[in-house]
């Protein structure tokens, strides 16, 4: 039939043309790769929603040493095994870059609403990968802790492929400036936790073997919170952040005490000078007393009347040799 149809020199087009619909059809279907934002995507080629995750929280504690801004964690549970990482749920509208810059207001699963995914992370932490380097999480946990992070996604700010080139998988080291795509094939963040998925290519932290939050139409850069609201957070410390917090409050108590004993240490300088002070007035008062009795001393014109009349003497004498003559 096909014969008559279209002849059998046309057999052999017929065959490339089949055979370049199926290369498309199962490109399309790849989730690995890099590219750009160009309209909707398959909406079945979405991550599953994060409503019916139980994720295994953290104690409360200090923002800064949990890494989440509410102070609870939702990801690396265990702060003391992974200080320095953390996986934070967060809710934000519409959907938003993993590297929109934070605003500075605290937010989380349990509390505000966010104004960019990155105000989950507490003030001392960064959204891992923001600055498109995997060693930023490398750094700070191993494959198998970012596997067993606990239940649910939690993404770091980079795709994991630097092309949509992936046949073969591009190369990938420590030096490669991984970017925050849209949406597309390889679009997809990095992910810890139980539930993320292993694309095509998994050089991009761990080689052969790191995992990705997979769904084509949320890719790094537009992630909604509905579906992609966990982030995970990398301390800006190269130590454990509850030593810088220990040294912090130190510090504090040690700027209280100061200004404790100088308010004492002033307070009795000022109670020895008022002391001090009232002696010399009081001794003052007690000279000014006496100054009457100088004031007699001084007090000598009964002593020049008298000079005065001595002095007139000798009028009286002159008057005596008068009648004498």
């Amino acid at each position: 039939m096909l014969l008559r149809m279209f002849g059998f020199a046309r057999l052999p087009q017929l065959a490339l043309v089949t055979a370049s619909l199926a290369a498309l059809l199962v490109q399309s279907g790849c989730t690995c790769g890099s590219g750009p934002y160009q309209g909707d995507y398959y909406d079945g080629d979405r991550p599953g929603s994060v409503k019916n995750f139980k994720f295994v929280e953290s104690e409360k504690v200090d923002p800064k040493i949990a890494g989440c801004a509410d102070g609870q964690r939702e990801g690396f549970a265990d702060i003391e095994k992974n200080p320095r990482v953390a996986g934070c749920m967060g809710k934000w509208k519409e959907s938003k870059s993993l590297r929109e810059e934070p605003t500075g207001k605290a937010c989380g699963d349990d509390g505000e609403e966010c104004g960019s995914p990155a105000d989950v992370c507490a003030p001392g932490w960064h959204v891992c990968g923001s600055e498109g380097k995997g060693e930023d999480l490398k750094t700070r946990a191993t494959q198998k802790e970012c596997d067993a992070a606990g239940p649910g996604r939690f993404n770091a700010a980079i795709s994991h492929s630097p092309t949509d080139e992936i046949d073969p998988c591009p190369r990938i080291t420590k030096n490669t400036d991984l970017p925050c795509v849209q949406a597309g094939i390889g679009a997809e963040p990095v992910c810890c936790g139980n539930d993320c998925l292993s694309g095509k290519c998994k050089d991009a932290v761990w080689k052969g073997k790191t995992r990705i939050s997979r769904g084509t139409t949320e890719g790094c850069g537009a992630m909604t919170s509905d579906r992609n609201g966990g982030i995970l957070c990398c301390y800006d410390g190269e130590d454990a952040p509850s030593a810088a917090v220990a040294g912090e409050e130190a510090k504090a108590e040690g700027g209280e005490e100061a200004k404790a004993e100088g308010g004492e240490e002033a307070k009795a300088e000022g109670g020895e000078e008022a002391k001090a002070e009232g002696g010399e007035a009081d001794k003052a008062a007690e000279g000014g007393e006496a100054k009457p009795a100088e004031g007699k001393a001084e007090a000598k014109p009964a002593e020049g009347k008298a000079d005065d009349k001595a002095e007139a003497k000798p009028a009286e004498g002159k008057a005596d040799a008068k009648k004498a003559g």
